[in-house]
């Protein structure tokens, strides 16, 4: 008897069809026969649930933040079968030891599929990294941020030399920074701005080998993203921030929206709308901090917000209103991301891993009362979000009526494992 059946769900081409689900994998497209469990999904729409390959899962020392279990519960929440954790953690990602011990975590608390990447520093044991199944490497920090140090010309050309003989993938975190403390959220974007990006990129691409693989991370302006262009095979990603928030649109001294590279101008988001279709991924870099730590003066705050839960929903949402295409959404969430990482991407089809996510029928305010992250805040309160009601992880409804099931989820290795 099939394991589940996903009831007059409608597939991303409009078809109103039955999906049976058995063992993990799509087994039918059509009507159905008996099944564990079925789930009426009349009037909804069906998808590939996404991945998203920036975020920070804290955990650890910093479980006060996020940890494993809230996070991904928040991912699957908003229709994330998948996520790809960043190595600035405390302890950071630089050892085989460290790494193991990360995964073994992640594999006992996850509610969804997970990668770790390993650290770029000068010390990360990068061929052992790479052995032990790191997905890819980075964020590779080109100027500091939260819980990571700039590294120097050096170290970069070094790590990458050594990165691209392995054939592994590189994430780039590219930034310039100024001197000086910051006081403001235009001051902060002042202090790290697009210029000193896309100088940044400059950098990295000339440090690069021929054959490395780059993957610049959140990029903030279209200068950057043009000179990410200008190398070929660089990939990149956008956050939902940099698409949906600037500074100029929020109290200029508000802590929440400090992160890093920085809010732009009213301006500047918009041109990236106005680029969305050359924007390979999307990306939350959801990095959450607590209220209290958020609640400092501005120059003391940590730069970080939350996202993994609200970046489906506000794209979805702009799919609702019209704006975006369900197809956009699903290239840059789902088709491009898995392939650039080199993994295989869910589908709606016969034969496929069942990742799926079924979405409501109209959008509801977000808030972060209904939010599932452990730091309690969000940078969207009060915008729109079409959220999903069920999302499904191998094969598992573990989002479905407002409740969390444990299902299987797969640790995500990269093709180094040995």
């Amino acid at each position: 008897m099939t394991d589940l059946v996903l009831k007059s769900a409608t597939l991303p081409d409009g078809r109103v069809a039955d999906i049976s689900i058995t063992d993990g994998v799509i087994t039918h497209i059509g009507s159905s026969g008996p099944a564990g469990q079925v789930i009426d999904c009349r009037g909804r729409l069906c998808v590939p649930a996404a991945i998203d390959v920036h975020v920070h899962m804290r955990d650890g020392p910093q479980a006060a933040k996020e940890d494993w279990a809230t996070g991904t519960q928040a991912a699957v929440a908003g229709g994330v079968a998948a996520v790809v954790d960043q190595p600035n953690t405390v302890p950071p990602m630089e050892t085989v030891e460290n790494f193991t011990a990360r995964v073994q975590r992640a594999k006992e608390e996850s509610f969804c599929h997970y990668a770790v990447n390993g650290s770029v520093t000068e010390s990360a044991d990068l061929p052992g990294l790479y052995r032990a199944g790191a997905l890819a490497f980075g964020e590779m920090f080109a100027a500091p941020s939260s819980y990571g140090s700039a590294l120097t010309p050096e170290v970069i050309r070094s790590a990458l030399t050594t990165l691209a003989r392995q054939g592994a993938l590189t994430t780039v975190h590219a930034e310039e920074v100024k001197p000086g403390e910051v006081h403001t959220l235009a001051g902060h974007a002042a202090a790290r701005p697009v210029s000193g990006e896309a100088a940044t990129v400059d950098l990295v691409n000339s440090l690069a080998p021929a054959g490395a693989r780059l993957h610049y991370c959140h990029m903030s302006g279209t200068a950057s993203i043009a000179r990410v262009m200008m190398r070929p095979g660089n990939t990149f990603e956008v956050a939902p921030h940099h698409l949906f928030l600037s500074w100029e649109e929020h109290d200029c001294a508000d802590t929440r929206f400090r992160m890093n590279p920085p809010l732009r101008t009213k301006a500047e988001r918009m041109d990236l709308w106005r680029m969305f279709a050359a924007i390979p991924v999307i990306a939350s870099d959801h990095a959450p901090h607590t209220n209290p730590e958020k609640a400092q003066d501005f120059a003391s705050a940590p730069s970080g917000v939350p996202g993994v839960e609200t970046m489906l929903p506000l794209l979805m949402n702009e799919v609702f209103l019209g704006r975006i295409s369900l197809a956009a959404v699903l290239e840059k969430t789902v088709t491009r991301p898995y392939r650039i990482f080199g993994l295989t991407a869910p589908a709606v089809a016969v034969g496929s891993r069942a990742d799926l996510a079924v979405y409501a029928d109209m959008p509801v305010k977000i808030s972060a009362e209904s939010l599932h992250s452990k730091c309690g805040w969000t940078p969207y309160e009060g915008m729109n979000g079409l959220f999903p009601e069920t999302t499904i992880v191998g094969g598992t409804a573990v989002w479905y009526r407002g409740e969390f099931a444990k299902g299987r989820p797969l640790w995500l290795a990269g093709s180094g494992k040995s």
